[in-house]
């Protein structure tokens, strides 16, 4: 590797040598492992007991981090890469919502009925109450259909959290194109502010603290959108990678992961390593073990009753988890991901839309 690199990506938006240039499959499947080991930990106990600055816990939110991260970047290329709002938003879709659908499907039609305590008129009639649809689509109780009362932790699928917080990122992304903001300097350092602010203000919730992970991806787009104004050098990973030790443990550890994790995924992204460039040439599995990971690690604590040491659970988790995830790219993510190639003209076609306004399409015809 070059000691200092400026930018990995052409001016188009694209990575010379495609897909299999980088690393990137390889950090999103890392960083997959990790959260479903932190998981594993943390169903297991329940989170009851578990301090702030537990290192499993920390392990999971770097992982967290290191895909937002890489969202972000990534996102900001598409977006750069295509034709018109309405395509990208039809890829995003494309890309998110059909292998959700079917994970929701398979946890609350396959897992659910197997594993409920109610009986099963009343698991289908609970499944369809008010009480049940609020909580869709990932019931962070599942009392609500007697999934997992005697687990340590109730949750069915507490992953998808961040779902639509990354749904709501692409549309923070489309909008500043289209208002044509998202290259000026000042546009995502303002919303980062914002973001910062929300997190001081909430910083003892630990749930409304969740807004930080937002930074990651803004952090994410601007590393991406601003790349060939940033050089990628050995010692400053390493200055970041000191920075992270010494900070691990404290009450400074967040801040210091926001400094840190962004330049250190991207960084990391573009290491010329042997293989790890062409690691996803079976598939991208990341987001399938994501969706799916949680259930299946509570329904194993469930039928085993919580006798399985953290590393059988994280293994056989992981086994039954990837053999999902292996399905659902081949079955649905690589399928619907072949119809994004269609053009907006044709997608209005098919969902008998209205064609744009002129105001709307107009920052594409600019930059051509």
């Amino acid at each position: 590797m070059k000691t200092e690199r400026q930018g990995a990506v052409t001016e188009g938006g694209s990575i010379p040598g495609g897909r299999f240039s980088n690393n990137f499959d390889f950090l999103r499947f890392a960083a997959a492992a990790m959260i479903v080991f932190a998981h594993a930990y943390a169903l297991r106990l329940g989170y009851v007991g578990i301090e702030m600055y537990d290192p499993v816990i920390l392990v999971a939110q770097a992982g967290l981090a290191a895909l937002l991260v890489t969202s972000g970047y990534l996102i900001a290329m598409s977006w750069e890469s295509t034709a018109s709002p309405l395509r990208f938003a039809w890829k995003r879709l494309l890309r998110v919502i059909p292998a959700l659908v079917i994970a929701i499907l398979v946890t609350l039609f396959v897992i659910g009925p197997l594993l409920t305590s109610l009986p099963p008129g009343d698991y289908f009639a609970a499944l369809l109450s008010p009480a049940a649809l609020f909580t869709a689509p990932y019931f962070e109780d599942g009392s609500v259909i007697g999934l997992f009362q005697d687990n340590p932790w109730t949750y069915v699928n507490g992953s998808l959290w961040t779902i639509p917080v990354e749904v709501m990122m692409y549309g923070v992304v489309a909008a500043l194109g289209i208002a044509g903001l998202l290259h000026r300097l000042g546009a995502i350092a303002v919303l980062a502010a914002v973001n910062i602010l929300a997190w001081m203000y909430w910083f003892d919730d630990p749930r409304m603290a969740k807004v930080r992970f937002t930074l990651y991806f803004l952090v994410g787009a601007f590393l991406y959108l601003h790349r060939h104004r940033i050089a990628y050098r050995p010692v400053v990973a390493g200055a970041l990678l000191l920075l992270l030790g010494f900070s691990a443990m404290t009450p400074y550890l967040t801040v210091a992961g926001v400094i840190a994790i962004p330049y250190l995924t991207i960084y990391a992204a573009y290491l010329p390593i042997p293989y790890l460039s062409t690691f996803g040439r079976a598939g991208d599995f990341s987001y399938g073990i994501y969706i799916y990971h949680y259930p299946v690690q509570q329904a194993l604590i469930q039928v085993t009753t919580n006798t399985l040491l953290l590393p059988a659970l994280f293994g056989l988790s992981f086994a039954v988890t990837f053999a999902l995830a292996y399905l659902s790219w081949h079955a649905v993510e690589k399928r619907a991901l072949a119809a994004k190639s269609l053009g907006a003209d044709d997608l209005r076609r098919r969902l008998r839309l209205p064609s744009l306004p002129e105001s709307l399409t107009a920052w594409s015809i600019a930059r051509k």
